[in-house]
Parts: C-alpha cells; sequence; structure tokens
C-alpha cells in the first residue's frame, strides 16, 4: 500500500479531488455563460482539466491499495465502484474543456498548419453554443460526481464508527 508520511496516500490524495473537481466544473460553467470570463479563465480552465486526470487516476488506484490491505464491506465496494467512474468522468470532462476551450478562440488553432480545418469548423456560428451547453454539462456532472464519491468514501469510512 502506497504511504505518504505513514498514512496511506489515498487519505491524502482525496483532498485534491475533493477540492479541485468542483473547481473545475464550476470553472466550466462560468467560462461558458460568462462571455467576457474565457479570456480569464481559458488556461486556469484547461490546466485544471488536464490535473483533473492523473489526480483522479493516482487517488483511484491508493483506494483500491487501501482496499486489499482492508476487510472491504458494500459501502466500500460502492465507494470504490463510484471513484472508477469518477476518472471517466474526469477524462471526458478533459476533452469537453479542450473543445470548449479550443472553440472560443478558434484563431488560435488556425495558427497551426495541421489544425487548420478544424478552425474553420470550430469558426462555425453553432459550434460555441454547442460546446457551452456541453461545458456546462460536463462541469455540473464532475461536480455532482465528485460530491457522490466524496460521500461515498466518507459513508463508508464513519459508518464503521457507529
Amino acid at each position: 500500500m502506497l504511504e505518504i508520511a505513514g498514512l496511506p496516500a489515498h487519505i491524502l490524495l482525496i483532498h485534491g479531488v475533493v477540492v479541485l473537481a468542483p473547481l473545475a466544473g464550476v470553472l466550466a460553467v462560468v467560462f461558458a455563460l460568462l462571455r467576457r470570463s474565457r479570456r480569464y479563465l481559458a488556461w486556469p480552465l484547461g490546466i485544471l482539466a488536464l490535473l483533473m486526470v492523473p489526480l483522479t487516476v493516482v487517488t483511484a488506484q491508493a483506494g483500491e491499495q487501501l482496499e486489499k490491505a482492508r476487510p472491504a464491506s458494500q459501502l466500500i465496494q460502492d465507494h470504490a465502484h463510484q471513484g472508477s467512474f469518477l476518472r471517466y468522468v474526469a477524462a471526458l470532462f478533459l476533452v469537453v474543456a479542450a473543445v470548449q476551450i479550443a472553440a472560443a478562440f478558434p484563431s488560435l488553432l488556425g495558427r497551426l498548419p495541421a489544425f487548420r480545418g478544424l478552425a474553420t469548423l470550430l469558426e462555425s456560428r453553432w459550434v460555441l453554443p454547442a460546446t457551452s451547453v456541453l461545458g456546462v454539462l460536463a462541469g455540473l456532472f464532475l461536480v455532482y460526481q465528485s460530491i457522490v464519491t466524496g460521500h461515498s468514501g466518507a459513508a463508508s469510512v464513519w459508518a464503521a464508527t457507529r
């Protein structure tokens, strides 16, 4: 089992997911809804979306190691399933955030010869509203899934103390 300073790594890593996932989700929603905020939020949203994927993967792997080291109850197994699903949600969020940012700034892609055709597509009138809707949905779903996963983990820990 992976440990950091004598504590299971999952217990420490989960705090990053609990804080950064909802923050990234809210940034995606604000990015989609407030046009004037896009210039300021593009980099933070992109970095957080990119950071969420390895963070959720490492946290889930540390959780799987912790699950193997401790007796597993049904609550812990439910939390493990939620954590595994959160990895996929984070990956999907990364894709949606990347498309959302690219649609907001299609001229940046036009500078690269390999992406000129994609930049032309992104300049279509329907793409920005469509990616904004996807960004809101993906952001809200990331917030929801991180809360559900965190709640199931807390329930699995605190139910054992009753």
